[in-house]
Order: structure tokens, then sequence, then C-alpha cells
């Protein structure tokens, strides 16, 4: 068997090998041909023919080594050929396939979007056009190989993740524009700017590498693979790193928005914004109107029918009209704690507070639900109190822990502490009836009469607790429980829009009220309020000092008292 027969047996299920030249064939170098032009010319079977007879005395003598050493040669070859050959447009085609990133990481990554926008953002302007026209324009930008990675945002900021490449190769293609413009461009390291991001901080999460790009359609190839984000928590103002970590994230898509778009969409933020601070001060107003500091007239509602006599009027009006002589800046009437409050509780409203712990390693499992409950009903004609305490004591207030999750306590981001309700004991409930458990606290007889884990008994009490009531629900950084609750499978949180006649945010209503830029946390409030927040992060205690924080705030509010810093006996 020659050589040619021996290579059509070893490749005959790919007859296209054997159009490589596994250099193993008598070569025809002519003396104008360099030793280099030689190794890659492809010989006829012409030039076969006419060697063999010298090659089949060779392979006569050890046929079994010559055939060894052939195949050896010819698969090394061959890897080497594959790759010799291959055409740039076609390794380009595959470049994206690859596993691995070209580029050694030193931890520091630039923003794709922003870096394809250099010369129009980052560079001066007497030099931009030429740098865009030699390195950007006409698709130069991405023509070039880069390894693509990703982060995912926070929701707020972006609704896609954050592509990134390497700031290695970002300052090697900068070099090549300085070499050639005679230039000192770099990489703007300055941390607002968001074109320098360091991931090498201990706690930061690190960019997932998923392939190569050389064209604006390979990287949209490669971001379509980016799986979606399953869950997203966010930070306590305690959690310091990831509050870091987001602050630089929100830096990087900053810089990747475009200019003329960030306008128009900070135009758009604004008046989304300005839309919130319109609809807080309505709450605010409202919140007056529910707990009977403020008429409801003075929202311009409706007049309701009014069945008393003239006389009864009369009285009533006089003795109101002296209250209503001291008032505050804002025209609010000033509250006297001492007296019942001095309008009817509009619509009459429950106030319901909820606070879900989940388990800070899996936040699909809650382990703790907490549910205070306070009933506007119950506060007429009860004065409000030394710091609104007659009020507040009527919150009645319940601590639910999955007893599939008892063992779970957070320490990592927060100090958990589901052993130490403040407010009563811990009601335990399996996994399975929770929901049916919270849904019964939205539901008549709203927690009044509490029978045991596994629901509430509807017997004897007043006929009111035991009508369809308007509920307010109440929280602090609401929309995060709201989320784990409704994931529960719980009715009244598939729709707040419509199970609820209001739903206040104490973060926000707090800031309204204070006139300030950024929410506080539930501590920050606390302290103002002159409460003594006993452990914290335990659903039931949190879920209370809710509701009292909302209560006294809206007290303070009207100028109903002036808090001085607690003090502990």
């Amino acid at each position: 068997m020659d050589r040619t027969e021996r290579l059509k047996l070893l490749f005959s299920e790919d007859e296209s090998l054997l159009q490589f030249n596994t250099r193993l064939n008598a070569l025809s170098i002519t003396d104008t041909k360099t030793a280099e032009e030689a190794s890659l010319t492809v010989v006829t079977q012409e030039e076969i023919q006419a060697g063999k007879d010298d090659k089949d005395s060779e392979s006569k003598t050890n046929p079994e080594e010559t055939a060894e050493g052939l195949d050896k040669s010819t698969v090394q070859e061959t890897d080497k050929c594959n790759e010799c050959t291959q055409t740039p447009e076609i390794k380009d085609s595959n470049t994206h396939d690859q596993e691995e990133p070209s580029t050694p990481l030193d931890g520091f990554f630039c923003p794709l979007i922003a870096m394809s926008r250099y010369p129009y953002k980052f560079v001066p302007k007497e030099l931009s056009q030429t740098v865009a026209s030699r390195f950007f324009d006409g698709g130069k930008f991405w023509q070039r190989v880069w390894d693509i990675h990703y982060v995912h945002v926070p929701p707020l900021l972006s609704p896609r993740p954050l592509l990134l490449v390497p700031a290695a190769q970002v300052r090697k293609f900068i070099q090549e524009i300085n070499r050639e413009l005679e230039s000192t461009l770099s990489i703007p390291e300055e941390s607002k700017m968001g074109m320098l991001l360091d991931f090498k901080q201990d706690g930061f999460p690190q960019p997932t590498f998923i392939g190569q790009c050389t064209s604006r359609e390979i990287k949209d190839e490669l971001e379509a693979t980016i799986p979606p984000r399953t869950n997203y928590e966010p930070p306590t103002e305690m959690d310091e790193v990831r509050l870091a970590y987001e602050q630089m994230i929100e830096y990087g898509i900053n810089a990747s928005k475009n200019k003329s778009r960030s306008k128009g969409s900070k135009a758009k933020k604004q008046q989304f914004r300005l839309q919130a601070e319109i609809e807080l001060l309505q709450t605010r107003k409202k919140m007056h109107c529910y707990l009977g500091l403020r008429s409801h007239h003075s929202l311009d509602l409706p007049e309701l029918i009014d069945e008393r006599s003239w006389e009864e009027k009369r009285n009533d009006d006089c003795s109101t009209a002296q209250r209503l002589d001291d008032t505050d800046s804002t025209g609010i009437p000033r509250l006297d704690m001492d007296y019942p409050a001095m309008f009817p509780f509009w619509k009459e409203p429950i106030l319901i507070s909820v606070d879900v712990e989940c388990n800070e390693r899996c936040h699909e499992q809650v382990t703790e639900v907490g549910i205070s409950t306070l009933d506007t009903v119950d506060l007429v004609g009860i004065p409000p109190g030394e710091n609104a305490e007659k009020w507040t004591s009527r919150i009645r207030s319940r601590h639910l822990r999955v007893r599939e999750y008892g063992h779970i306590v957070n320490r990592q981001y927060v100090a958990g502490c589901p052993g130490s309700f403040e407010f009563g004991e811990s009601e335990w409930v399996s996994k399975g009836k929770l929901a049916d458990v919270v849904q019964a606290c939205f539901q008549p007889p709203y927690s009044f009469g509490i029978e045991d884990t596994d629901g509430v008994r509807l017997g004897s009490g007043p006929e009111y607790k035991h009508q369809k009531r308007n509920l307010i629900l109440v929280g602090h950084n609401t929309s995060m429980d709201v989320n784990y609750l409704a994931s529960l499978g719980i009715p009244v949180f598939e729709d707040v829009t419509t199970a609820f006649l209001e739903r206040i945010d104490t973060a926000e209503l707090y800031r309204i009220i204070r006139s300030e830029i950024n929410p506080r946390s539930l501590a920050g409030i606390l302290g103002e309020l002159g409460i003594i927040g006993w452990n914290l992060h335990n659903a039931g205690n949190d879920a209370r000092y809710t509701l009292e924080a909302l209560v006294r705030m809206i007290c303070r509010d009207t100028g109903g008292f002036s808090v001085v810093a607690p003090t502990v006996e």
C-alpha cells in the first residue's frame, strides 16, 4: 500500500482533509523561492508519483515503523494546517464560541458601550473627530476582537445587564491610537466617570465571560444568551459592600448612556419624581384625614350628608373653632394630645403593617412574617395621649415563624433575631399553611380574637370587626415585602392596587414630611420619634415599630408633640 492509499484510508471519512498540505510529500523548490514559501507549496499528483519510488524503498525496509511515523506526523501536521489554512473570515466567525477569554484579567473592566462612544464623550474636542474617523466610524471599533463579560444590575438602574471588556484590552487599543496620532489619551480613572470599574474589592460580584465578538451582530448574539436575573433584594444601609458595588455599577451605566438620550431620560425621570412627590404630599394629607386630624373637605372631596341638628352643629363648631385657633406654619391645626381626634376618621380604615424576613442565602425561603393591625374605629373618643401612646397601645401584633425554617438565623448582612419577639408570643406555622394564615389577617375579623396558628375565630366581638372594611397597607420599603408575599400565592397581594385603599411607605412618607432628599432607615426614624427599637430585623418587631412610627409621625406632623432623644433606664 503506497503513501497516497494510506492517506485515503486515514481520511476516508472526510476527503476534504486530503487537500491540506501535510508537508510529507516532496516539494518542488525553485531557486527563486525561499524556504518559508516552499513550506506552503501544495504539490501535485505528478510530483507525488515522481518521488514515490525512492520513498517506497524506505517503507519496505521497516513498514510498521514507517506507517507509525506517518500516522503521528500526519495528525500533528494536519492540526497545524487546520490553523494556518483557515481564512480570517472563518476564524472571526467562530471566535465567540471559545470558552476562555484571550486577555489576562487584572480586576479592572470598562463598559463596552461606553467604550464604543469613547471619542465622542471622553476625547478633547480638537482630536475627537480624528480619533472617531480612524478608529471608530464605519464599524471599525466593532471589528476588533473584544472579550465580552457581563454583570446583572439593579432593576431600578436598567432592565439589561451591563456589558464589560477587560481594561487591559482597552489600554492596548488606546496605545495604538496614541502611537499613530502621537497623542496621550487614556481611560478616565475618576470613579464617577464610570469608565474604569474596579472589581478587585472584597465581596464584589465578578463579571461573567460569555465570548468574543468581532462585530456588532456577534455582540447582540452574545447578549441574547445572558440568563435573566432570578431575584434581587436591595441592600440595607449596613451593607456597605453592596452599596459601594451598586454605586460603581450605576456610574458604569451612566457612562454608557448616549448624551442626547440621557437628556431626554433625565427630563423623564424628573417628571416621574415630581409626580411621585405630588402623590406623597397628597398621601400625607390623606393620612391626617384617616386619623381624624384634618377634615376630608380639605382634599376637595364631595360633601357628605350630615344628619345632625343645627343646634348640635353650632355647639360642635364652637368647640372645634377654639381648638383650631392654634395652627402651625403649614396651616395644619395643632393637635391637643389630651383630646380625641377633632374630625371623624375618614373612611374608617384598618391599618395593617407587614414585614417579611427571608433566608439571606436563599431569598425564596420566607422564614418570618410580622403583621400589626390598628383599627381606627377603636380610636373613636380616645385621645392620642403623650407621644400617641394611647393610640399605639391599641395595635395588635403577630409574629409568624415558618416551622420548616426555624433553624435559620441571618448573620451575614443583618443580625437576625427570630426568637426575640417583643409584643407577644411567636406563632409557629407550617410552610404549607403560611399563605392561608397571612390571608386571614386581611379578612374579617382582621386578627381580632386569634384562636390558633391555623386561623382566627369569628366568635363574639363588635359587629364592625366582622364587616368588610377599607384596608391601608403599611410598611417600610414595602415593595420587596409585597413581592415575597405575592410569591407565596396570597390572593390579597396579587393585586394590591385593588385590595387596599392606600399603600403607605413610612420611609418615603417621613422623607416628605421632613423635606429630606434620601429616605431613612427604620432605626433612624424610630430614633427621631423617640421610640426605642428593641431587636430589629425580627419581622414581628419591625411590623409593630413601623405602624407605631406611622401614627407618631402623623401626630407629630400636626404639632401634637415634640420629641426628645429616648433614654433607657
